[in-house]
Parts: C-alpha cells; structure tokens; sequence
C-alpha cells in the first residue's frame, strides 16, 4: 500500500472503516433480534382457551290464554239412572257374596248323617239341609217340606242356574231338594242309612227324576 499514491490509499482506508462499521452494525442488530430485542418478550405466547358458553332456558311463560274447562250438569233423569245403576250393582255383590256363602255352608254339612225330621246342626233330612244353610247363610227362614219350598222359589231354568239355587226331583211333585253349586252338582241329604254328600244332578235317575231349578235369590 505504501506504492500507491496517498489519495488512493486514504480513500481505501475509508471504505475499509465503512465496511467494517456496516459489518459491526450488522452483527450489533442480528445479536439483538436472537436475544429478543428491548420491550419484546422471547416467551412463548399462551393461547387462551375458548370460553365455556351455558345456554340456560327459561322456564316456559305461563299461558295467557285461560283453559277452558267444560263443566256439564247432569239432568235429574241422569242422576236417577246413575243411582239405579249404583244400587244394582251394590245389590249384585252382595248377592254374590251370599251365594258364595251358601255353597260354604252347605260344604260345611258334608259327611252329616241323614236323619227324617232333622233340620241340624248335625243330622239333616233333605230340606231340613236346605232350610239349616239358608237360614245360617241367609237368615231366611224356609218351610221344613220339599214340597212347600217349591212353591217359594222363582222357576228357572237349568242352563240360568247358579250356585245357592235350590234343584228339586220327582215329577208331578217335589219330594227331594238339593243345593246347587255348580258344574251340574249339588249338596243334599240323600236318605236314610245316607250322610250330606255331593251328588249328580244328571244321569239316568237324576234324569228321569228331575223337576226344575228354583230361585230364592236375586239373579
């Protein structure tokens, strides 16, 4: 450098220093920007997580609009036949319970020994067994004959017969009575040297000897 003319080396030794301020400047800001420059933070930034929305639903209003509610008097022809209807049907249970409790009665007497003349409460004759379970059932109090017993009872027939209905035999008269307890079957006091059994209301002889089916209760 000492060859060259001393204007040429001045200005050579001036971009020199240029350059390596620029090259010092660069190497100051690159520096700065990997330590994070002042008043910027390095750190990480958070994400803040999305917000939980509750959607609540209120209560429903009130209608406004009234409700209507229709409100029918009831004729007195209604009401009579509504009680008529309550009263039957009041008086069919407690029929029911008293043919129910007849049949219980009359099971009761199984195994007794007939005896003429007897109406109970161990030794029966066949409407004296009638009368006895009547009357402990019931309270009613029946004629101590087979015959007399068939002129109380209402005539029906056998397919409309129910337990406690009276079955009665031999033509042209009522000389034996039995109670009826269903599935063509009664209780009844057969005769002498017999006991209160349950006997067939069908068959050959029960056939041949049948007279009707007679009603104390109501149906």
């Amino acid at each position: 450098m000492s060859h060259l003319p001393a204007r040429l080396t001045s200005r050579l030794t001036s971009r020199m220093a240029v350059i390596g301020i620029v090259s010092l400047v660069t190497a100051l800001i690159a520096g700065l920007v990997l330590i994070g420059l002042p008043g910027t933070s390095s750190a990480p930034v958070a994400v803040a997580a999305p917000a939980t929305v509750t959607f609540v639903t209120p209560d429903p209003a009130p209608d406004s609009a009234p409700i209507a509610i229709e409100v029918r008097s009831r004729t007195p022809e209604q009401i009579k036949k509504d009680r008529e209807r309550s009263v039957r049907a009041s008086r069919m249970a407690r029929v029911a319970q008293l043919r129910t409790r007849i049949v219980d009665v009359a099971r009761k007497q199984i195994g007794d020994r007939y005896s003429p003349g007897w109406s109970g409460p161990h030794a029966f004759d066949c409407s004296g067994l009638t009368r006895y379970v009547y009357k402990q059932a019931t309270g009613r109090d029946l004629p101590h004959n087979s015959r007399a017993q068939y002129t109380k009872v209402k005539k029906i027939k056998k397919s409309q017969a129910r337990p406690g209905d009276l079955v009665f035999f031999f033509r042209n008269g009522a000389h034996h009575v039995g109670i009826y307890i269903g599935k063509n079957k009664m209780i009844d006091a057969p005769g002498i040297g017999g006991k209160v059994r349950v006997s067939p209301i069908t068959g050959s002889w029960w056939s041949r000897s049948y007279t009707g089916m007679g009603r104390i209760l109501p149906a």
